[in-house]
């Protein structure tokens, strides 16, 4: 068997039943080679009982929520080659199954390859990293799960995505991304996150950290981390929330040291946070458009990656770009944190726009450019699935370590 779809939900009746029926019509492979398992996270709306009608579905009815790890009792029987890890509310567009398929099978080294999702209003949605697994549009091979294991239990909420990448990356494999390869989101997203959501955020964001950071750049980012996440706490919730993820991830901290850490080697962390190929492109950019000083947009999860790189170009920051209100009258590393319009009047010479959601980017570019008038860098682009992938990607300088020590 090609593929197995697992899919988890929780008293979400009918929008699990609309997408099972989309999905049936769409998948794009002939029936006898994909199947379709739906872990039910402890519903009391009926959603096991209705899919359970469904005689191409096999349903796994759980007796509370389990959260994303639930994931992990579909796995144990999954038949197919590749296992498509899809939102219950998330449906393929076009041939995105069977071309994800194929790619894998032709490209051994790639554990797995993502996509674009769409949303209802036309926006769309990715993970902070390109190179990270998309939690509701994924394809993975099962021979690298049966390897590295499924989600991480203690992974409840936020980031078990970003922990099961880590440690795909850390065996050797693959992380692709591709526009091109599109699928359809239902509901929009929640811009206002639970008091669970910004807790796990901040508290998960610091384990990943202090599991697979190697020294010296594990301290910055969980600074970088802390203080991020901290402040999308405080504007959702108050103090309390940051306060127990604080405490939760320090407790996580003592236990990741005590138990071993399992830092990603030189080639992982490049591929992962580009910290190289930043200061590289950064490099050329400065001396090709003589730039020497920058706003730099936005404030993501690998900002410190491009913080570096201007460090090392020897450009100067005059500010970080960041319309949300949640970063208002902060700084970065003694930068000034402001909203664009605020930056009309500073003098600058371009524009760096660092590793944000990568759906996002090709937006962001035309707002810089249409309201400053000035060279602007896109520190990621986006690739699609009938372009090769470039063969000349830096590769990660065995000073890198040296480098980032003194630089932080």
């Amino acid at each position: 068997m090609k593929l197995s779809c697992i899919i988890t939900t929780r008293n979400r009746r009918a929008t699990i039943l609309r997408t099972l029926a989309q999905l049936e019509k769409g998948a794009g492979l002939s029936e006898q080679d994909w199947e379709i398992l739906v872990v039910d996270n402890g519903s009391s709306d009926g959603t096991a009982e209705a899919i359970s009608r469904n005689r191409r579905v096999k349903v796994i009815s759980l007796a509370e929520n389990e959260g994303v790890p639930a994931r992990n009792l579909a796995l144990v029987h999954a038949r197919g080659k590749y296992i498509a890890f899809l939102g219950d509310d998330v449906r393929p567009i076009g041939r995105a199954i069977p071309q994800a398929v194929a790619y894998l099978a032709r490209h051994h080294k790639t554990a797995a390859i993502s996509g674009r999702v769409i949303l209802p209003d036309g926006s769309a949605d990715a993970p902070a990293l390109p190179a990270v697994l998309m939690g509701g549009a994924t394809v993975v091979r099962k021979s690298v799960l049966d390897a590295v294991g499924g989600f991480a239990s203690e992974f409840f909420h936020q980031a078990a995505d970003y922990e099961l990448s880590f440690r795909i990356w850390r065996a050797g494999h693959r992380i692709e991304r591709f526009e091109d390869l599109q699928f359809a989101r239902e509901s929009l997203l929640d811009h206002r996150p639970s008091e669970l959501a910004c807790r796990m955020n901040l508290r998960n964001n610091l384990i990943l950290c202090e599991r697979y950071l190697p020294h010296p750049i594990r301290q910055a980012y969980r600074g970088d981390w802390i203080r991020r996440y901290g402040l999308l706490a405080l504007r959702e919730k108050d103090g309390t929330t940051a306060r127990s993820a604080l405490k939760e991830a320090r407790v996580w901290a003592r236990r990741e040291a005590a138990v071993g850490r399992k830092p990603l080697d030189a080639n992982a962390i490049e591929s992962i946070f580009q910290i190289e190929a930043q200061r590289v492109a950064v490099t050329h950019w400065a001396q090709s458009n003589r730039v020497r000083r920058v706003c730099v947009a936005d404030w993501g999860k690998n900002l410190f990656a491009t913080w570096l790189a201007c460090k090392a170009a020897n450009v100067s920051i005059e500010a970080i770009l960041e319309n949300g209100p949640e970063f208002e009258q902060a700084s970065y590393r003694r930068v000034p944190v402001i909203p664009d319009k605020a930056a009309d009047g500073r003098s600058f010479d371009g524009v760096l726009i660092s590793t944000i959601n990568p759906a996002r980017v090709d937006e962001r570019a035309a707002e810089l450019e249409m309201r400053f008038g000035r060279p602007v860098l896109r520190l990621w682009s986006p690739r699609s699935l009938i372009v090769p992938p470039p063969n000349n990607v830096p590769n990660p300088s065995g000073n890198l370590t040296r480098k980032i020590d003194r630089a932080a």
